[in-house]
């Protein structure tokens, strides 16, 4: 849960750097003027993306554009990680004595964000229970601390994140029909998953690199196309959050103001697409560091094909068991009996 007051425009280019919405893709562009759109009215918002697709990332930047005067709060809560027994006192506040010591009393996150936008990711994380509760706050717009007896009228603005389509979560049955009735009513933003729109890897990429260059004291590194056009085949399931990761991982393997991707992502592909590129360019490179790679990549292949057979994989590479043996041996890779 955080809270945050900002001010003027310079924060809100702050906030777009610190959240951006990179990428050249007509979803992005859209997304852009969604935003944008949006940052003028004071709508209650459902932003619908898997798991790692930025949608708090487009919450901030609906919620920094609209404070231009910087004196409003912003909330937020993410119900995957907040224990729904909990939830009720979180968002209504509780007055009360706890455990014989003395009356406490606690405001609850809609009545600190009076007159500011909260943020509530993963609505469909949260109970039945708690998504009635939450259903009745939103039809009445008042809010009653647990134990309490005085209803507090609120002006906030909701912005609410769901993993999958609302329509979707009532059929699996983690969605309240009738929340999803009043969800209906808010603004709607769909982000689809990043392997729909690869043409937003690249932006994202050099986004990503030279942000934890900067965080490292590092010079801006050059990304090279053939970098890229490895990142831009990968599947990424966990959407933008992972490609974050890797690309973070790439800065801490590079040497000599190059960005290098970590192993596990170099195959014999790259490699012989990487040499060919380095050739034609002029380019200096390690013939034998490559021919290792290119080499390893083949017989892992042929070990997989044959089910780590070695007297099955030599045979077909045209190799001596004792040959094959030695390779393995001298490019690190594992036996069949290691792997099983």
């Amino acid at each position: 849960m955080e809270t945050k007051t900002h001010q003027g425009e310079g924060k809100i280019q702050s906030a777009a750097l610190e959240y951006p919405i990179a990428g050249k893709s007509k979803v992005v562009e859209q997304l852009k003027k969604q935003i944008a759109q949006l940052a003028k009215t004071r709508k209650d918002v459902v932003i619908v993306g898997e798991a790692g697709i930025g949608k708090g990332a487009v919450a901030k930047n609906i919620f920094f554009r609209s404070n231009i005067g910087g004196d409003k709060p912003f909330m937020s809560i993410n119900l995957s990680v907040v224990d729904d027994r909990e939830l009720e006192a979180v968002l209504f506040g509780f007055d009360r004595g706890v455990g014989g010591l003395p009356y406490t009393s606690k405001r609850g996150l809609f009545e600190q964000a009076n007159g500011g936008t909260v943020l509530i990711e993963e609505i469909e994380e949260a109970s039945f229970r708690n998504q009635l509760k939450i259903l009745n706050f939103l039809n009445e717009r008042k809010t009653r601390r647990m134990g309490g007896d005085v209803n507090e009228s609120v002006d906030i603005r909701l912005i609410i994140t769901m993993k999958a389509e609302p329509s979707e979560l009532v059929e699996k049955r983690k969605l309240l029909e009738d929340l999803y009735g009043k969800v209906a009513e808010f603004e709607k933003i769909v982000i689809p998953p990043l392997r729909q729109r690869p043409e937003d890897i690249p932006l994202l990429v050099k986004h990503f690199a030279g942000e934890i260059s900067k965080e490292l004291g590092m010079a801006d590194l050059v990304v090279d196309i053939n970098a890229i056009d490895v990142l831009v085949r990968q599947p990424w399931r966990e959407n933008i959050r992972e490609l974050k990761a890797v690309v973070d991982k790439c800065v801490l393997f590079s040497t000599e103001g190059r960005f290098m991707l970590p192993p596990e992502l170099v195959d014999e592909k790259t490699e012989v697409v990487k040499m060919i590129n380095n050739i034609m360019g002029g380019q200096e490179f390690m013939l034998d560091k490559s021919l290792d790679v290119i080499e390893k990549g083949i017989i892992e292949r042929a070990l997989n094909r044959f089910g780590f057979n070695q007297s099955k994989a030599a045979q077909f590479l045209g190799m001596t068991e004792q040959t094959f043996r030695y390779k393995l041996k001298r490019l690190g890779i594992a036996s069949a009996r290691t792997r099983a």
